[in-house]
């Protein structure tokens, strides 16, 4: 990238949100103060020998421009401190880094802060067996884990095991095994949750036996992916009932749940397939979303979807 010496900084004002588009205009302009350069060129020297260069500095500053204006020095500190602070825990400056460069945040955040976060929200649970070492696991794989306030975690996993009537130990579990959970709303999580309960029992519909107790249920659902979105989990529902009426050796396989439903409704075009759901919260949603797949891919709606 070339990079124009631009003589005037621009001073934070208390407005994250217009820093952020100010100085994002001036990196794709290439308009760059003397401090700016060096102070990205500093932390780029910081950390030279794991690796960082001015050319990655200067594309972290896109989605974090806050690195034009700190201090190397202040940068390093954080990194290594916190890092420091959890050694026993068995956190490494590398590991803490590669955190960093995946969400550049954490080189503004203070040790301090990184380290209150992360004891306050182990203590918040330890009566359910979380402990530093599990929840920085978490944090390596989803580095804002680092940045959230412990109260945000509280209300997120208590509002989650009160709205769905499960323990808050098998809530906190899910989200122990799935770190991204950590950073999606409760709204979005219970949404997500009800349309997997609601494939399972669709489950039970097709194979026509009784669907079992509410803890049984929670167990296999808590099990599955509660990241993956809406539209996925509707196609894999969608998979599911196509199967269902498919002889052995020629339903969609798992590994390729949006390919295969897709090419299933292309090859069959020219056709009605008809099948039934349960009533309930998601159906009607579940069916529109059907119809407007079927015609995006095919031009028409193929499906003849029955409510019982």
């Amino acid at each position: 990238m070339q990079v124009t010496l631009f003589t005037n900084n621009i001073t934070f004002s208390g407005n994250t949100a217009k820093f952020r588009k100010d100085y994002s205009k001036r990196i794709d302009a290439g308009r760059l103060t003397e401090v700016n350069i060096a102070n990205i060129q500093g932390l780029a020297d910081r950390f030279a020998e794991e690796g960082l260069d001015y050319t990655k500095c200067l594309e972290l500053s896109k989605q974090h421009p806050f690195l034009l204006v700190q201090k190397p020095d202040t940068m390093e500190y954080n990194i290594r401190e916190a890092a420091k602070r959890f050694k026993k825990e068995g956190l490494t400056t590398e590991q803490y880094l590669k955190s960093a460069l995946h969400y550049p945040n954490l080189f503004s955040c203070s040790p301090d802060t990184i380290e209150k976060n992360i004891r306050s929200t182990v203590k918040l649970f330890e009566n359910y067996g979380l402990s530093a070492e599990k929840y920085l696991h978490c944090a390596l794989d989803n580095a804002s884990i680092f940045t959230t306030k412990p109260e945000t975690i509280k209300r997120k996993v208590y509002t989650i095991s009160n709205k769905l009537n499960i323990s808050t130990s098998d809530i906190l579990n899910a989200f122990l095994k799935q770190p991204t959970l950590f950073g999606i709303s409760e709204k979005e999580i219970i949404k997500r949750y009800g349309i997997l309960k609601y494939i399972e029992e669709n489950k039970f519909l097709d194979k026509q036996s009784v669907s079992p107790s509410e803890k049984e249920l929670s167990q296999s659902i808590l099990r599955k992916k509660l990241t993956n979105k809406k539209e996925y989990l509707y196609t894999y529902l969608l998979r599911n009932k196509i199967s269902s009426t498919l002889e052995w050796g020629h339903k969609i396989p798992h590994d390729d749940i949006i390919g295969g439903t897709l090419n299933f409704i292309k090859e069959n075009k020219d056709k009605v397939i008809r099948i039934n759901i349960l009533d309930g919260k998601y159906a009607k949603d579940f069916t529109k979303f059907v119809k407007n797949l079927s015609k995006a891919t095919v031009g028409k709606n193929i499906f003849r979807i029955t409510i019982i």
